[in-house]
């Protein structure tokens, strides 16, 4: 299976560009089950003109989608409550290409099931989370769509317990997390990652930050922080206003095969020019001896102090940013994200009156 960052196509010209990603690039993709983070619901009006970086998806892209050979899709992001009144008909669409999709429902616990998929012969169990931070200016649930916001202590109970439930299965957990732009994980997150695999889970993936976050290998688990956006077109959303800076453009495609539990990095760059979006590939290589994967991962070695002192020195968010330095503070960590949602609203804020850019 291969794993992709954000997919948000708001229009048929859009999607026809990703269909040619996956056309030009069927080698990487079309025997591999597709699993990508669904960033906005299906929206077919095309007269929605915000100035806020509402994202959805027209649904012409599932086409596109199904040309890729995608098989689930995750729905736990801050984006699937734009527009809740479009999540019905997104299910229903959905289902009707028999596309497999966790994260989002009705309800807190259908939320936090996780997917079960076939990937050839293996049995797949998908798990989504979103944290709960990236929802600072949205009601969870709104419209009454409940986003599954990540909570650490119930994921890895949850997990210990499908793996002793089915041990022959595929457990991945593809969560929506870290901060936008930021190009390190959080050490809790680190932490954390390792705990899922430690507990049964045999990857755990990354998404949101809309850049490389790199990746490491964890007893026989492969882990990867952030993956990049894969198709999000600069310039289209928020009246045209959204984008995002140079390294945002490189773009990992994640490999896992549920048979051989080898795993492979498909690299891509994100190319603009008006109204034309393309990804330019640019290289594949092995988990276990990938020099591009290692750029983006200095820390692959270090423990989990010495990471601390790393991450303090070289993240790319410090002014009034806390540190998240271990999943089991949560009271510390509950009194951060309280503070970070208040300054988050500022900014969008700031960013409504075309102060600062949405994404920088």
């Amino acid at each position: 299976m291969i794993f992709v960052g954000d997919i948000s196509s708001p229009g048929e010209k859009y999607s026809k560009q990703l269909l040619s990603i996956f056309q030009e690039h069927a080698a990487i993709f079309q025997k591999k089950s597709l699993i990508c983070n669904f960033e906005g619901l299906i929206y077919d009006d095309m007269k929605l003109k915000v100035n806020t970086p509402v994202l959805y998806n027209h649904s012409s892209v599932l086409e596109s989608l199904k040309a890729g050979n995608i098989h689930a899709v995750g729905l736990a992001n801050n984006h699937i409550l734009d527009l809740p009144h479009c999540f019905d008909t997104t299910l229903q669409q959905l289902d009707l290409r028999k596309i497999a999709y966790a994260g989002a429902s009705r309800n807190r616990e259908e939320a936090f099931k996780p997917a079960c998929f076939k990937d050839g012969n293996s049995d797949v169990i998908l798990f989504n989370g979103c944290w709960n931070f990236l929802l600072y200016h949205q009601s969870n649930p709104a419209g009454g769509v409940y986003i599954s916001e990540i909570n650490e202590k119930e994921l890895i109970k949850a997990v210990g317990q499908y793996r002793t439930e089915c041990p022959e299965s595929s457990i991945i957990v593809f969560l929506h997390w870290s901060f936008d732009l930021e190009i390190l994980p959080f050490p809790m997150y680190r932490q954390f990652a390792k705990k899922i695999i430690e507990v049964g889970a045999n990857v755990v993936v990354g998404a949101h930050s809309h850049c490389v976050q790199g990746g490491e290998k964890y007893q026989n688990g492969c882990i990867v922080y952030g993956l990049g956006n894969f198709f999000l077109p600069y310039n289209t959303f928020a009246n045209g206003t959204l984008t995002f800076p140079d390294f945002a453009r490189i773009q990992l495609a994640f490999d896992w095969d549920s048979q051989s539990k080898a795993a492979k990095c498909h690299w891509f760059k994100y190319q603009n020019k008006g109204e034309d979006h393309s990804l330019l590939y640019f290289g594949s290589e092995d988990f276990d001896n990938a020099p591009m994967l290692e750029k983006y991962s200095p820390y692959s070695k270090m423990t989990d102090n010495e990471y601390l002192a790393y991450f303090r020195k070289k993240r790319r968010k410090k002014f009034l940013i806390p540190i998240y330095k271990n999943y089991r503070a949560t009271i510390s960590n509950d009194i951060y994200t309280n503070f970070l949602k208040t300054r988050a609203r500022f900014a969008r804020f700031c960013a409504k009156l075309k102060l600062i850019k949405w994404a920088r």
